[in-house]
Parts: C-alpha cells; sequence; structure tokens
C-alpha cells in the first residue's frame, strides 16, 4: 500500500506502466488523499511546464515526418478502408493508437530521467508543502496556547494591574497569585542604551530573583518565576544577556 500510495506523482506525469497504471486508477476509487494529491501535482506540474515552455526547433516538423514515415501503420477501426503496409524493413513502433489510446513502449534512457527529475521536482514540492502546513499548524497551537494562558490569568479572581513608570512611559504587570503568573505589556518603553537590557527582578522575603530580561520598545512578555510568593517586582538596566544579582539602581517597581 506504501509504494501504490508513492505512485501519485508519477501518475500525474503519466509516467505509469499500464499494469501500474490500472491498478493506481481503481486505488483512486477509494482513496481520497490520492485524488487530492493527484490533483494537486497535476496543477503544480502544469506550472512548472509553462515555466519552461519554449519554441520548438525548425527541424522538428521534418524529424516527426521522418518518424511517422518511419512508423507501421496501426489495424484499421471497423468499417474503416484499410492503410497500405509498409515494407518490413521501414516498420517501426507504434505510439498513439487512431481511437485516441496511448500505447505504452518503455521510455528512453532521457525520457526516464526527465520523468524522474519532474517526479522529484514535484515530490520536493508536496514536502514543501506539508513543512509550511506543519509550520502553520505549529503557529496556531502556540497562539492558542498564548491565548489560554493570557485568559486564565484574566479569568484568575485574585488578578491585580499595576503601572511600572519609567521616564514619562508606562508598562501594566497582570498579576494573579493563584495562577502564579504575570504578564508585563508595554507600548514604548525607552531605550536602555547600547549593550543593555531591562530586566525584572521577583521579591521574597526581601531578596531579588532574577526573572525575565528585554530590550526596549513595545513590550509583551511572561515572567518565568512564581509570583505565588512574591510581595513585589522590580526593574534594573542589565547587561545584555541579563544578571544574577541586580545592578541598582531600581529603575521601577510595583507590589503585587
Amino acid at each position: 500500500m506504501s509504494e501504490i500510495h508513492d505512485s501519485a506523482a508519477l501518475y500525474a506525469v503519466d509516467a505509469l506502466e499500464p499494469g501500474e497504471r490500472e491498478a493506481f486508477e481503481e486505488h483512486l476509487r477509494e482513496c481520497a488523499s490520492c485524488r487530492r494529491e493527484v490533483a494537486e501535482y497535476a496543477e503544480v506540474g502544469a506550472q512548472l511546464a509553462d515555466g519552461v515552455a519554449q519554441a520548438p526547433p525548425p527541424s522538428l516538423r521534418e524529424d516527426v515526418l521522418a518518424g511517422i514515415r518511419g512508423t507501421a501503420p496501426l489495424p484499421a477501426l471497423p468499417g474503416a478502408p484499410a492503410a497500405p503496409v509498409p515494407p518490413a524493413g521501414d516498420r517501426g513502433a507504434t505510439v498513439v493508437s487512431l481511437d485516441g489510446r496511448r500505447r505504452r513502449r518503455p521510455l528512453p534512457a532521457a525520457a526516464a530521467a526527465a520523468v524522474l527529475v519532474g517526479a522529484a521536482a514535484l515530490g520536493g514540492w508536496a514536502l514543501g508543502v506539508q513543512t509550511e502546513q506543519r509550520q502553520q499548524e505549529q503557529l496556531a497551537a502556540q497562539e492558542e496556547q498564548e491565548q489560554t494562558r493570557q485568559n486564565r490569568l484574566l479569568g484568575a479572581p485574585d488578578v491585580v494591574t499595576r503601572a511600572i513608570e519609567l521616564d514619562g512611559r508606562t508598562a501594566t504587570v497582570v498579576a494573579s497569585r493563584q495562577a502564579g503568573e504575570a504578564l508585563v505589556v508595554s507600548s514604548g518603553l525607552p531605550d536602555p542604551g547600547e549593550g543593555r537590557e531591562y530586566q525584572l527582578w521577583l521579591m521574597e522575603d526581601g531578596v531579588p530573583v532574577p526573572d525575565v530580561h528585554f530590550s526596549g520598545g513595545e513590550v509583551r512578555t511572561w515572567l518565568e518565576g512564581d509570583v505565588g510568593d512574591a510581595a513585589a517586582v522590580a526593574m534594573t538596566v542589565e547587561p545584555v544577556g541579563g544578571s544574577q544579582t541586580p545592578t541598582l539602581p531600581v529603575v521601577a517597581s510595583a507590589e503585587l
């Protein structure tokens, strides 16, 4: 079954042998996933073909006519007049019948390579689509988790908001001891300076516990520590990467 699923790209570029094609078409009747893949491969294959389409060389007509002259006629359709049979030495391989149905012959090496390259390109495209879909799904899951976390904080019975003033700019701390969470948001904090960041500290029994650090501008960050035991939150300016002990002075603080 895994092999027949893998035939979608080859079916779309008409590169299956008759027996394989019949088996795959029977499989298509029951497999919606393969039908969708074939449709996608066919659409992209047409786009790829349009992108590399070129005008035929002037010699193509003569080459085709020469090939026709070396091709044996097919059996006449019922009721059709019989066609003359050329000498045996002039007979070649039949490619297409008069009723429009294809007659398979082994692919030449160059044609087989071209089909494989095309199939590989389509397979790469499909992999890219699947990767993009996974990324979108992961992003949607992250957004859903963020929304759930935010709703849990805002819905906590003891949620409080505290404003932190810094050089005329305001950052808001939304915190809940019961939820053990705190979120800091600001529409724009001043630039802390080159090679510097803001850092928050949770004050537990008078001891500053290092927490998140961030640059200026728009801020939306969750504190990493448990605010359940914190009496206040303080802010300092630290070297990029944060510190384990605060660098004085404390530039802002708020009781929780």
